[in-house]
């Protein structure tokens, strides 16, 4: 189950790093919002909630504003990944 998570991490955070928020960031830049992320999904959230952790973490702990972000689409990549 520990093996599963952690692959699982491996590949929220590669989605997360190809939409180069911060470019040069270490691959470990985003972990906090890819466990939640992948709490959140473990617990069957849909598209909104995401959209909303997305949109949240990334205002609130890392500064960005709204109109810099596409949440919408974040969600629609991390949804399509965890049900592809």
């Amino acid at each position: 189950m520990q093996n599963q998570y952690h692959s699982q991490i491996r590949l929220i955070r590669k989605i997360i790093k190809s939409w180069n928020l911060i470019p040069g960031a270490p691959l470990d830049e985003f972990d906090p919002l890819a466990h939640k992320l992948l709490k959140h999904l473990s617990e069957r959230a849909d598209r909104t909630k995401i959209r909303t952790v997305i949109a949240s973490d990334l205002v609130v702990r890392y500064g960005f504003f709204n109109h810099e972000i596409d949440a919408e689409s974040f969600a629609n990549q991390i949804m399509d990944w965890w049900y592809d």
